[in-house]
């Protein structure tokens, strides 16, 4: 229908609109022609036959065709009115396009965040002292003695029991170094049956070593927990938690004395 509206154009539907509203009017008329010729109904009233100007049904025609025209109106207009078509773009033709007519490439700057350099802990320089040096000669002085002086004792009590150990000293490097019970592979497989990783630790994807320092005692017992080297996020609460749960340790020997000893162990946590 509105391929054929082009085609015709404005005159050509207004010449249209003007015939088809002239054939209506004068089919109405035909129409209107025969209802007055028909007899009256035998149960009209008969006011109304014989006053015609109260008949209010003889101007119905006329109303109804003037609505049906205004109707008939309204459509063509509403087929004239110009409306936004939306137009897809054919890529054959983009194809065709200069390449200077492409919109230009906007370089964006990408801020990097920035990243604190790691401290690095450099271990004091020790200067070993050759023992095989030569030293300069020194000259001692040695006075004769007399075998007429009297040389004066000093008397100490003295008794055949051995000196107080201290027994409180914790060593750091012993000759035998405790241990866990059944070696470090079941130590590790008991770290990994009872670390339980944190929430927090597991949404902010934190992953490393924690390193824990304790001192395993006379007994097997672990004490005196403190994380040396941590990583945050609830890692370094659980690694001290897990330590606490250990079982006894085999305890260190020093020149065949069982001593206790401070140690240093790293804890890894990996998301899987």
């Amino acid at each position: 229908m509105i391929e054929i509206l082009k085609t015709i154009g404005l005159e050509g539907v207004l010449i249209a609109f003007v015939v088809t509203l002239i054939g209506m009017i004068q089919v109405f008329r035909v129409v209107i022609r025969r209802r007055e010729e028909r007899p009256p109904r035998i149960d009209q009233d008969e006011l109304i036959k014989k006053y015609d100007n109260v008949n209010l049904s003889k101007f119905t025609n006329f109303f109804r065709l003037i609505g049906v025209s205004m109707a008939m109106i309204t459509v063509f207009a509403a087929f004239e009115t110009p409306t936004s078509n939306t137009v897809l773009m054919n890529l054959d033709d983009y194809e065709r396009m200069d390449p200077s007519e492409y919109d230009s490439i906007v370089d964006i700057d990408i801020i990097k965040p920035k990243v604190q350099p790691k401290k690095i802990f450099i271990p004091e320089k020790i200067e070993v002292v050759d023992n095989n040096e030569d030293l300069p000669d020194i000259d001692i002085d040695i006075q004769e003695f007399d075998t007429d002086t009297e040389i004066e004792v000093i008397e100490d009590d003295y008794t055949d029991e051995p000196d107080e150990e201290v027994t409180d000293y914790i060593h750091d490097v012993v000759q035998k170094k405790a241990e866990f019970r059944g070696g470090v592979g079941k130590f590790y497989k008991f770290l990994s049956k009872s670390i339980k990783y944190p929430k927090q630790a597991m949404r902010m994807g934190v992953e490393g070593k924690v390193y824990v320092q304790f001192v395993v005692g006379k007994d097997g017992s672990l004490t005196d927990f403190k994380v040396v080297k941590g990583l945050g996020a609830g890692l370094d609460e659980e690694a001290l938690r897990v330590l606490k749960m250990s079982p006894k340790w085999t305890p260190a020997e020093q020149r065949g004395r069982i001593v206790r000893q401070r140690m240093v162990i790293p804890i890894s946590f990996k998301i899987n």
